[in-house]
């Protein structure tokens, strides 16, 4: 409260200048939907709030690279459960999707990752793979 009471009420606090995107706030996220997203994160998705739009809260998942394997998972805001969830391999790539929490987990537990290295040359998602 210190902290707060130094700053005028008009600015919003600084987020820390390490150059790391913020932690995700899983406030609110069923235990299951937790669980969900740290699969996804052991997998080699980075996890990262997308907003919220009409009752429903993204988070994006992206391997990284041009090519990587990238996708979001929505989540109810009141509910706080996984509902959806699509995953894509890499721009171009086929798309897989899935509708409630069980299939949602089912689809991030089965996904084969892939990142698409730094300096990438590859003309097609299906060349830069190993």
């Amino acid at each position: 409260m210190a902290a707060d009471a130094a700053r005028p009420c008009n600015q919003a606090a600084e987020p820390a200048p390490t150059g790391e995107p913020a932690p995700l706030d899983l406030t609110g996220l069923t235990p299951y939907t937790v669980g969900i997203i740290r699969l996804a994160e052991s997998k080699g998705l980075r996890a990262a709030d997308g907003g919220t739009y009409r009752g429903v809260r993204r988070i994006t998942l992206n391997a990284g690279g041009k090519h990587g394997t990238f996708g979001t998972i929505q989540v109810g805001k009141a509910s706080g459960r996984a509902l959806r969830a699509e995953l894509i391999h890499g721009n171009g790539g086929i798309e897989r999707r899935a509708q409630d929490a069980t299939a949602v987990r089912a689809l991030v537990k089965n996904e084969r990752v892939h990142a698409c290295p730094d300096g990438c040359t590859a003309h097609s998602t299906a060349d830069c793979r190993p």
